[in-house]
């Protein structure tokens, strides 16, 4: 509900503190959503919406984007914590397979990283 207070409009002569109830809110909420997006990703589970457009939208775009969400015509648009889980995946198998294909090539023992490549 705090959130939802802040997307409105009004006037400094009624609400004094409202700038302060805002920025609060906001950095609060934001740090919230930051902890379950941390969480999501340990679990390796991907996101279908950047949760952080709830606190940095306005209503307008967040009821445009659930509505688009709604019609499927998101759906081609790969979310970019969706996109970094399918690399994460990949570098996985790449760190199992690489050291077998390494030995059956019998060069393994012999291998140094260069760092200075970097």
């Amino acid at each position: 509900m705090e959130l939802a207070a802040c997307k409105i409009e009004i006037d400094p002569q009624f609400a004094p503190d409202f700038q302060s109830f805002k920025r609060k809110t906001l950095i609060s909420v934001e740090s919230k959503i930051n902890i379950i997006k941390n969480s999501v990703f340990q679990a390796g589970l991907p996101l279908e919406a950047e949760l952080l457009d709830l606190v940095y939208q306005d209503h307008d775009a967040l009821g445009h984007d659930a509505e688009a969400k709604s019609l499927g015509i998101l759906k081609s648009r790969i979310h970019p914590d969706i996109y970094m889980n399918e690399l994460l995946t990949g570098m996985r198998v790449i760190h199992q397979v690489l050291p077998y294909i390494m030995k059956k090539l019998d060069i393994y023992d012999d291998f140094r990283l260069d760092k200075s490549e970097f």
